[in-house]
């Protein structure tokens, strides 16, 4: 004879089951609520994402201590990012910030952050999502100390320092200079690095000075040699030696002859020694005055460009 089942005993294990689920869901003390993650993708080693961790109290109960933690996944071999919970522990109503941070070699993916709050009456959980984006090396030049002066007279020099800063683990070597002057003018203000060319080998920003040169107004000195004055030298000794021949006999002819000849070779060989040296001063202008603009450009061994492109620096000569 068959036994008849039992109607009941069913719908006694279900009310069994959703009285279990209400106490349970009635026992938590608190909730967890999680702002979108800002930004929502960021390079590695860049910008950390932030976002604002709500925690209120359920049940009618005016405050609960609740201890919050975070994990991220997947979990990488290198460069998983790191999170972490300002505060760790609060008291509802709270509003405690997660930050997410990645390192330049962090690899590119979607992770998850799971974050959970703890208190007597048990855990919660919530996630949160980031994307990590593929990074292309890169640096920037910017400038750090801006030109001084601004203004000066020509034949002085202004200066500025400029900062090269890697991007997503960069390195090379970026060489500085000065591609055009605005407007041309002559002689026209030079420009000039020191260092010329900056080695990047960590993820420190290295630095060089610019100066700008101008030239003054001078005066340049001409010169001429004047050997007309130097050929009287010789003509006295000629007038006595003439003046010899005419008293003298054949008999001293010949050394009368020979004395002439050593007159006149000594005068020639002093006659560089007589020249005279006069100068006289021209004035040359110096660097215009006006205002001139310098563009200041950037490359490295490979020719990349910074990627916030070119820089200028203004200077007045007046």
């Amino acid at each position: 004879m068959l036994k008849s089942r039992n109607p009941a005993r069913p719908l006694a294990l279900l009310s069994i089951t959703v009285l279990t689920l209400l106490s349970a869901a009635f026992a938590q003390d608190f909730t967890l609520v999680a702002s979108p993650v800002s930004p929502a993708a960021v390079f590695p080693g860049g910008q950390a994402a932030t976002s604002t961790i709500n925690v209120s109290a359920l049940n009618s109960i005016s405050a609960v201590t609740v201890d919050l933690s975070c994990q991220v996944t997947p979990l990488q071999s290198i460069g998983t990012p790191t999170c972490v919970i300002s505060p760790a522990s609060v008291t509802t109503p709270a509003n405690p910030s997660l930050t997410i941070t990645t390192s330049s070699t962090t690899p590119a993916t979607l992770y998850t952050v799971t974050v959970t709050g703890t208190d007597p009456s048990g855990t919660s959980n919530i996630t949160v999502n980031l994307t990590v984006l593929t990074a292309i090396p890169e640096y920037t030049v910017t400038i750090t100390t801006a030109l001084t002066p601004t203004s000066v007279h020509a034949g002085s020099a202004a200066t500025a320092v400029f900062t090269v800063t890697p991007i997503n683990g960069y390195t090379g070597t970026v060489t500085l200079s000065c591609s055009t002057i605005t407007p041309t003018a002559t002689p026209a203000p030079t420009c000039a690095f020191n260092p010329a060319s900056v080695a990047i080998t960590t993820s420190a920003a290295q630095t060089s000075t610019l100066t700008i040169s101008t030239t003054g107004p001078h005066a340049a000195a001409t010169s001429r040699r004047s050997v007309f004055y130097g050929f009287w030298l010789p003509l006295p000794g000629m007038a006595l030696i003439a003046l010899g021949f005419g008293k003298a006999g054949k008999r001293r002819s010949r050394l009368l002859d020979l004395s002439l000849l050593c007159a006149m070779a000594a005068g020639f060989v002093l006659l560089p020694a007589c020249n005279t040296t006069s100068s006289s001063g021209t004035s040359t202008t110096g660097t215009p005055k006006n205002g001139y603009t310098f563009t200041v450009s950037a490359a490295d061994t490979h020719a990349l460009a910074p990627s916030n492109g070119t820089q200028t620096v203004s200077l007045t000569v007046n």
